[in-house]
This record gives structure tokens, C-alpha cells and sequence, in this order.
């Protein structure tokens, strides 16, 4: 009897068509055909071709149903609406500046929403507005104030509710929105009524007259808005028109921007004519990001729904403070119950780590705190904390070929900055996560074409800032093991004079070298003794703590600091005995990028 099965295993071209010829051999009709003839090998190029695109198709179109598979963007968007989850926009750059004016006659002065200045990064300008109207007061013979600015500007979107179209769709024009800048007024009645929409997040407390909008995601990287059905939430009346103003951002490119200019001659608006103003920088511009991709959206989505809007695992307070709060990359949560040195039960630690790295202002804190404690089962009380920052130091030795390259040593300089930037945005300022010196050393040779090899080594700071005039224990803990001789302080003042913390003490010197059972050599300390280096007159040494090298654990004693000496806190430094530095608990690592140490030479 013929052998009527065909395999539908493998689904490649050669094995399909050596299945096809299979399959005709074992028919009798065909059993004397010669199947490698040119005729017959046309016919089944031609149905294993066919089989093959189909099989093609129907395994990319069962993929894209599904959001683990799903490599469209545009699938993985439609899959995560199905979720009640809203893939974050594009990001402003933010920066603070004060802004001063002279006093004239005034009684107020009168900053307007929008008002646009121009930063400097780089090469680069960047337009920034004001999110909000200031009023200014008169001060020491002038108006000041510290403001925020954020990158971009400002356009409107508008559209005419039109009920004879079936499903009208509000799709906003421009790809790089920051949706966290969002407006939407409804105008009816010729212009006579106008309303504030705000923006809902689900259907509860919603009325049939409940003036909310609703924001998803649609096809090539836009966003939608989405009115009620007047059962949750009001649907504009027909022929009434919708005002969507909102912030076009540059998607973090105008990180760190500075040298503010106002653009914009404030004097007409106050009644008065031209007025120069003085500006000053107070937070360079950071925080701004691009719109979440879709590995993101892939691993966000599905966490968001099991949060269902409330806080009560460790999961649901990440999902919530990530989703509501754009410019959060990460969140670290543990329980007040875990703290081994003071039990705290009832309370939930929360500590946030930014894109741009810097720490949560305490007003942002607040909110967060605000926010989460509605959420929350009774008797839980959320507090915001900052991370445990660990800085890493960068001292980097680059060898570039001058014959194969126009740029000059600066520039070369300027693109290994710009890849170690990029590397400490990608692969640090995060929770739990491992710096790796080898793959910092591959981003920087593979920044320019003329690049041969690099000489890269990391040191270690945290800075310790204990409270002045009063006996404290200060505790350092770098969780990586260090190298013994290379702890340090920076200077600080206690009772009058200089002091700075150290390892080594050239008075008793206990840091031998010693040689492993594979040949290397090894820095050895016989001592756990940590040294109080007095500076101020000739250098004394006086026991001041304990160290542990495999660790990193420092516990230094009862000591009253009255102040600092080039720093605003007492810096502490470590060179790591591994090229690889782990990160745990609290612990929030990332390049200390003020402070690179770059040498381009030519070879």
C-alpha cells in the first residue's frame, strides 16, 4: 500500500520539495516518472514554493497575535491595548533656571505659559518652553524666581466631532509628543462653551457626564484620543470641536543643554517696553527620553494589568510608580520588616533611579508618596528614599590610527564620551545589575572606525553625607570586593581641623604583596585597621574604623564632622578587585560622567 503521509515538520524549501517527490513516488499513478526531469522539477518548484510562502505567512501572522512573539510594533501596540496599558511617549528634557528682571514699576511681573528660550548643547540649540504661568514679586529691587523649562515647543491638533462618521477617530499629528504635556478643550456652541477634559485611566467614579478623555496608542507611533460613550464619560456633542495642544520634544537630545536665553520680550505683556533679563543655571537639562520600545512594552504591559491600580506586592508599587511617573527608568521596594538594624513594620521603601541618573526632587518624592498611598491597604504607609548611588570613576587610554580618520584627538575624545554615555543610559543606572569592563571597552573601540584598543580602569565613590556638629557612625558598604591600599577619603573638618580617612599608613606599613597559587601577585593588608590621616600639621595616624575587603564593608567610629573641604560631602573612594561590579539591594550604579578621565593618543 502507497505511503499517503506527508511530513510537516520541517517547513524549509529543500526539505518540502524532497517531501513532495516522496509522497509522488509512493503514488502509482506516477511510479515510473522521473522526477528530477526538467518538467516535473518546474511543477514542484512551483508547489513548494507555494507550500512555503503560505507556511511563511501563516506562522508571521500567528506570531504577531500574540505579544511574546510579536515583532511588528504596530502588533505589539494592539496587543497591549487589549491590557488597559499605555506605551510611554517620547520625553522633554527638563532643566530649572533663575530668571531675574529689573524691578521698573511694576507690582508683578508675569511669566506666560509657552514662553520659549533657547539651550545650548554642544553644538547643538534647542528650543525650551514654560509649562505653566509664573508671577514674579518684587525682591531686593528686582523679579526672580526659579522656574522649569522643558524641551520643545508647543502646537494644536484639532479636530471636528462629526457623529455621521462611524468609529471617528482623534489621532494626534506628530510622533514625538510628550503626552505628559497634554491639553484637551472642547469647544461647543459656536465657541460660547469651553471644557477642560482631563485625562482617565479607568472606568471607576465615571458618570455619563464625566468630562475625561482616554489615550492609547495606535499605528506608526502616534496617539489616539478616546472620548466616553455618555455611559462612562461624556462624548462630545456633534459639530462641537477639540483642542489638543501638547510639547514636541526632541526624545532626550537636548540633555544636557545649558546657556539659557529667553527668546521671548516678556516687556509688552507686563505693559511696558523691552526689558533684558539675567539667567542662571540651576539643574542642567536632563530626564528627557524616546518613546518605549518594544521590548518594554513587551515586558511592562502584562505587569501593568496584574497591578489593576492598586499597590500590594512588591510588583504592583514598581508597575504603578513606573507607569505614572515618565522620567522613573527603575524602582527598588522592599518592607520596613526586612531592615535586619531598625524593624520598621507598616512601612513600604521606595527608591526611584531617574534616566538622567539624578536623584527625585522631594517634591516629586511627595507626590509619589501621595500617589501611592491611596492605593495601598490600610495601614501601609509608602516613603520615597533616595538610592544608594555607587559611582563608577572612568579613566580611559584610547589609541586611535590618525591615517584613517579626519577627526582630531578632540573630537575622537568627544565620541568615546558620547559611547560611554550611551553605555551608562543603556546598561547601568539600574537596580541589580552588573557593570561589565569588557563590554565598556568594546562600546568604546567600536565608537570610530579609527579606534585600535583602549586601556580602561573603574574606581569606586560614594559620598557619605552625615550631619553636621553632631557624633556619627559612618558606615560605608561598596558590596564589591576592593583592593587593599586604595581606600580613601576626601577632606573634611572635625574640630578644627583637616582630616581624611585611609587604609594605608606609611608609619606601619601592613599592605604586603603576596603571591597566589597561579602566579599573580596580590596587594595583602594584615591589618582591618582604617586610619584617621590628620593634615592639617604633620601627618598622624590614629585607628578610626574597620574595613573588610572581601565585602567592601567599612564601619568607621563615633566621629563629629563640622564641615567639608572642596566638596559638599565626604567622598569615598575604592579601586574594585574585580573587573566586573555587581550591584544589590538599594544600590543605584552608574558613571560618575563629570568626571571622565580621557587621554587620546595616536598610534
Amino acid at each position: 500500500m502507497a505511503n499517503n503521509s506527508i511530513s510537516l515538520v520541517n517547513l524549509d524549501f529543500d526539505t518540502l520539495k524532497s517531501t513532495l517527490k516522496s509522497y509522488l513516488k509512493n503514488q502509482s499513478q506516477f511510479a515510473d516518472y522521473d522526477f528530477d526531469g526538467s518538467n516535473m522539477s518546474v511543477l514542484l518548484d512551483i508547489l513548494t514554493y507555494n507550500t512555503h510562502m503560505n507556511a511563511f505567512y501563516t506562522n508571521m501572522a500567528v506570531s504577531e497575535s500574540f505579544l511574546d512573539s510579536a515583532q511588528l510594533r504596530n502588533s505589539v501596540i494592539s496587543k497591549s491595548k487589549e491590557l488597559n496599558y499605555v506605551p510611554r511617549s517620547a520625553k522633554s528634557s527638563k532643566a530649572t533656571i533663575n530668571i531675574s528682571f529689573p524691578q521698573s514699576n511694576l507690582s508683578i511681573f508675569q511669566i506666560p505659559f509657552g514662553t520659549r528660550f533657547t539651550g545650548k548643547s554642544g553644538s547643538n540649540t534647542f528650543t525650551f518652553t514654560t509649562n505653566q504661568s509664573y508671577i514674579l514679586y518684587p525682591s531686593a529691587g528686582k523679579f526672580t524666581s526659579a522656574i522649569d523649562l522643558y524641551d520643545g515647543s508647543y502646537i494644536t491638533d484639532t479636530f471636528v466631532v462629526d457623529t455621521s462618521v462611524e468609529a471617528q477617530r482623534f489621532i494626534m499629528s506628530n510622533d514625538n509628543i510628550d503626552t505628559d504635556s497634554l491639553t484637551i478643550v472642547v469647544s461647543q456652541d459656536g465657541g460660547q462653551t469651553n471644557t477642560l477634559y482631563t485625562q482617565a485611566t479607568n472606568l471607576y467614579g465615571l458618570t455619563p457626564t464625566s468630562n475625561v478623555y482616554f489615550i492609547q496608542a495606535t499605528e506608526d507611533t502616534k496617539y489616539e484620543l478616546v472620548f466616553g460613550d455618555r455611559v462612562f464619560g461624556n462624548y462630545p456633542l456633534n459639530g462641537s470641536v477639540i483642542y489638543s495642544t501638547y510639547r514636541i520634544s526632541s526624545a532626550g537630545g537636548a540633555d544636557g543643554s545649558t546657556n539659557f536665553i529667553l527668546d521671548d520680550n516678556l516687556g509688552p505683556i507686563n505693559g511696558i517696553g523691552s526689558i533684558t533679563s539675567s539667567i542662571s543655571i540651576t539643574q542642567v537639562a536632563s530626564s528627557g527620553s524616546t518613546a518605549e520600545d518594544i521590548e518594554s512594552i513587551r515586558f511592562n504591559a502584562p505587569r501593568h494589568y496584574q497591578t489593576q491600580d492598586r499597590a500590594i506586592t512588591t510588583n504592583d508599587f514598581k508597575n504603578l510608580v513606573m507607569m505614572n511617573y515618565r522620567d522613573v527608568k527603575a524602582v527598588n521596594v522592599y518592607g520596613g520588616e526586612t531592615i535586619n538594624t531598625s524593624v520598621n513594620y507598616g512601612r513600604v521603601y521606595i527608591a526611584a533611579a531617574t534616566y538622567s541618573g539624578a536623584p527625585l526632587s522631594n517634591f516629586e518624592k511627595q507626590d509619589i508618596e501621595t500617589f501611592l498611598a491611596d492605593k495601598c491597604t490600610l495601614g501601609i504607609v509608602p516613603k520615597m528614599i533616595d538610592p544608594d548611588y555607587l559611582y563608577l570613576l572612568i579613566t580611559s587610554y584610547v589609541y586611535y590610527n590618525p591615517k584613517v580618520t579626519v577627526n582630531s584627538p578632540t573630537d575622537i575624545k568627544n565620541i568615546v564620551t558620547n559611547a560611554i554615555s550611551n553605555y551608562n543610559s543603556n546598561n547601568l543606572i539600574n537596580f541589580d545589575t552588573t557593570f561589565k569592563l569588557s563590554r565598556l571597552e568594546a562600546a568604546i573601540n567600536d565608537s570610530d572606525k579609527s579606534i585600535s584598543s583602549n586601556e580602561t580602569y573603574v574606581s569606586l565613590r560614594k559620598n557619605i553625607n552625615p550631619q553636621l556638629n553632631t557624633d556619627s557612625y559612618i558606615d560605608i558598604d561598596f558590596r564589591n570586593e576592593i583592593t587593599p591600599g586604595s581606600f580613601s577619603s576626601t577632606v573634611f573638618i572635625s574640630n578644627g581641623q583637616n582630616y581624611q580617612y585611609t587604609d594605608f599608613n606609611p608609619l606601619n606599613i601592613t599592605i604586603v604583596p603576596v603571591q597566589s597559587t597561579n602566579g599573580q601577585v596580590n596587594a595583602v593588608n594584615k591589618s582591618k585597621n582604617v586610619y584617621l590621616k590628620n593634615i592639617s600639621k604633620t601627618e598622624t595616624y590614629s585607628v578610626a574604623g574597620q574595613i573588610d575587603y572581601a565585602t567592601g564593608k567599612i564601619a568607621l567610629n563615633k566621629i563629629t564632622v563640622n564641615g567639608f573641604v572642596d566638596s559638599s560631602s565626604i567622598q569615598f573612594f575604592a579601586t574594585p578587585n574585580n573587573l566586573d561590579i555587581i550591584t544589590k539591594g538599594n544600590d543605584l550604579i552608574q558613571v560618575d560622567l563629570q568626571n571622565l578621565s580621557i587621554q587620546v593618543n595616536p598610534i
